[in-house]
């Protein structure tokens, strides 16, 4: 469009001529708008004024009724109560003298009660009771100001809460002089502030009116509508209170009063007394009417400015054809090239998901295999055929295949996230603290550990072993990128991810080998940094596949950084690689906060359940367990043979079965076999199943539950009970006779 407004003359004088109307039409619906507006806040204004200078007048002749009715009752106390203080005390005990009072407050409304005061501060005599209650008055403000000086008038007391009734209460009060001059006593009437919300009450205002009633310095005394916390404290604005404290009269518009409102305000004050009337409305109830009328307005100016719009479009169209189909086109392009781009993700996504399948059950057959194997090695080494020293070379070489094998399991198990966790709270700075001297070892003197830790880091939810691994993995992965030396970092700091900062750009994380974006909650970053050659961009598209790697053959699996991966998603997690060719890598796993009221009890779950890489060392050097009568179930017949063969040669009673069904009928009929050893992933009935109808059958039996992979639903309960144990294959076969020995 504007490459058209430039080449084409009668374009740019229709634009110009267009835009001079638009803009003539505008400025005068702003002025007419604007006007309007003012109008009506001055009429508003008026209005205010007027019923201000009424309620002042009104509440002015209150207050005057009751100064002339205090008046009255000085005036009309007898002579031989005002010769002296003690005369004026003897009101006391006189009962006309309590119904006079009662009599006179009876005929004002705003008045709450009539009062006498002896000359020492206590109360003589009280509309409310007779005789009037002990009281002493001497402190109030209004004794305080008589007792010495006549001001020849009455004294208005600043508002204080009423002994009687605990409400705010305003005090008109007297003095009784006697023939000398001195004080006799005083007549104090007395104002519930109640009362004048009730009167403002009853006028019925307009909607988003408010009255107010102040003392001079601010302190709200009575308001409708009513604020009952607001009252008796210094409740006035600083611009307001400026006003009032240089002017008798005055408008001002508060864009926070006392309710938190945007108001106009009119304020009065009482002539002869310390006390202010304002009455005020919101703006937003002021220019109602104005929005309705701005908004017709509006429309006819938008009406019209469309209208013409219109009529420009029509005159235009013709010039805009040729770039609408242009720009439908590459819009077209742009959908295409976005469809592929998703088209092509979820075939990685399928292709990961295929991959994760296989490997886990691929992981299950190979651990059944190396426990055959590794069963069968040690009946050899144990046999004392074996002797010479190249024959016991070879046996050892293959038992190192065997721990190879398994660790390749474990790190597919941890890619295919079918690998078993045990999740605890971990202080994950303390723990990559006590791995630098291991770190140290393997990285050799040529690089330079630095650790950078966050204070305040909370605890992460994660297997603190697994954890271990894949720092350790990550390391040597810097490690062979610095093959001339540099520096290793280890940064520790607490993430907060939120519903605004999940996304994250598709594009970026293509390009930098982002995993799937974080749920919202909070985290623990741990990134491992080093100062290498870098990744070429299609390396670092592909270095979370398996199997890929970028090492001479026999150097690498290509499975540590998807063992990474596996372990971050399957913890509820991710994580984020980020590499530029001659400045190096940047791995960062991000993991999550262990929740504060279940640290104690991760901890103890971690504790109670064997993790399945224990077995590797637990209880080698067990005491042979003699003649125990041991039923092995086992699917594989070379890993059921192989395990018969090692549990036999360690002198237990060996009973064989293929099935869970086949194992149960063989409980119910041999009442000597004494703990059961059973893999988990059978045909029919799982290990889980028959452990439990095993010892539905045969309570407290001690069972061994041995896996190719870590199931987690089926056997994270199973591991807690006391006489159960969970072990992972290959399992070594000293470890085997240990743990049947330790549960028997």
């Amino acid at each position: 469009m504007r490459r058209l407004l430039k080449t084409n003359r009668p374009l740019r004088r229709i634009g110009a001529l267009g835009g001079i109307v638009l803009a003539a039409l505008c400025g005068g619906t702003a002025m007419m708008m604007d006007r309007l507006h003012d109008e009506t806040v001055a009429e508003a204004t008026l209005g205010l004024r007027t019923l201000n200078a009424s309620l002042a007048e009104q509440t002015l002749r209150a207050i005057e009724g009751i100064e002339l009715t205090v008046s009255g009752v000085v005036e009309q106390i007898p002579a031989d109560n005002r010769r002296n203080a003690d005369a004026f005390k003897r009101l006391e005990a006189d009962h006309e003298t309590h119904e006079f009072l009662k009599a006179r407050a009876s005929s004002l409304p705003q008045l709450e009660a009539l009062s006498l005061i002896a000359a020492d501060g206590t109360l003589v005599n009280f509309t409310r009771q007779f005789p009037a209650p002990p009281h002493d008055l001497s402190q109030r403000d209004y004794f305080l100001a008589l007792k010495d000086t006549d001001p020849g008038r009455v004294y208005v007391s600043r508002p204080v809460k009423s002994v009687a009734t605990q409400e705010w209460t305003l005090y008109i009060a007297r003095r009784v002089n006697d023939p000398d001059g001195g004080l006799a006593g005083l007549v104090v009437g007395a104002i519930r502030l109640s009362y004048f919300e009730q009167f403002y009450r009853s006028l019925h205002v307009t909607p988003g009116s408010g009255i107010s009633l102040w003392w001079r310095d601010g302190m709200l005394l009575a308001r409708y509508p009513a604020l009952p916390d607001k009252v008796g404290t210094i409740a006035i604005s600083p611009g307001v209170a400026e006003q009032v404290a240089n002017h008798s009269a005055g408008t001002y518009e508060t864009p926070q009063s006392v309710d938190g409102e945007d108001r106009i305000l009119s304020f009065l004050s009482l002539r002869n007394y310390p006390l202010v009337v304002g009455v005020s409305r919101t703006r937003g109830e002021i220019l109602a009417r104005w929005h309705h009328q701005a908004q017709i307005i509006a429309a006819a100016g938008l009406l019209s400015a469309v209208t013409l719009t219109l009529m420009l479009w029509a005159m235009a169209r013709q010039f805009f054809a040729y770039e609408t189909a242009n720009r439908a086109l590459q819009e077209r392009q742009q959908a295409v090239e976005a469809r592929n781009v998703a088209e092509e993700h979820v075939r990685q996504l399928q292709k990961m998901e295929a991959l994760g399948q296989l490997t886990g059950g691929v992981a299950h057959d190979f651990n059944n295999l190396l426990q055959a194997v590794r069963s069968s090695l040690h009946l050899l080494e144990g046999s004392g055929e074996v002797v010479e020293a190249e024959s016991r070379r070879a046996l050892q070489v293959a038992c190192q295949a065997v721990e190879r094998g398994a660790t390749l399991t474990q790190h597919l198990l941890a890619f295919a996230r079918r690998q078993r966790l045990a999740p605890a709270p971990v202080d994950l700075g303390a723990q990559v603290a006590g791995m630098v001297t291991l770190l140290e070892r393997t990285l050799g003197s040529a690089i330079r550990i630095r650790i950078d830790r966050e204070g305040d880091v909370p605890p992460a939810l994660v297997d603190p072993h697994q954890f271990d691994i894949a720092l350790l993995n990550l390391a040597i992965n810097a490690r062979d990128a610095m093959p001339g030396g540099g520096t290793l970092t280890i940064v520790i700091a607490s993430l907060s991810v939120g519903e605004e900062t999940k996304g994250g750009n598709e594009g970026e994380a293509k390009e930098m080998g982002v995993s799937p974006t974080l749920a919202p909650g909070e985290y623990v970053a741990v990134t491992v940094r080093d100062s290498g050659a870098g990744m070429p961009r299609d390396v670092l598209a592909r270095a979370f596949e398996p199997f890929f790697t970028t090492k001479p053959v026999g150097q690498g699996s290509g499975l540590g950084l998807s063992m990474v991966h596996g372990l971050t998603a399957q913890s509820g997690g991710g994580i984020r690689l980020e590499s530029h060719l001659g400045l190096g890598t940047a791995v960062t796993l991000y993991l999550p906060h262990a929740p504060a009221d279940s640290r104690s009890e991760a901890q103890d779950a971690a504790t109670a359940a064997v993790p399945l890489a224990a077995p590797l060392t637990a209880a080698s050097d067990g005491p042979p367990v003699g003649i125990s009568h041991v039923l092995l179930v086992e699917d594989d017949a070379l890993v059921r043979m192989a395990n018969a063969a090692v549990l036999a040669e360690a002198g237990m009673v060996v009973t064989e079965a293929a099935t869970g069904e086949e194992a149960l009928a063989l409980l119910e009929a041999d009442g000597d076999l004494g703990i059961l050893v059973t893999d988990f992933a059978m045909p029919g009935m799982t290990g889980a199943d028959l452990a439990r109808l095993a010892r539905r059958h045969r309570p407290g039996l001690p069972v061994l539950i041995v896996t190719g992979y870590a199931e987690k639903a089926a056997l994270q309960d199973l591991g807690r009970e006391p006489g159960i144990r969970i072990l992972s294959k290959p399992i070594p076969p000293t470890a085997l006779i240990g743990h049947i020995s330790a549960v028997l």
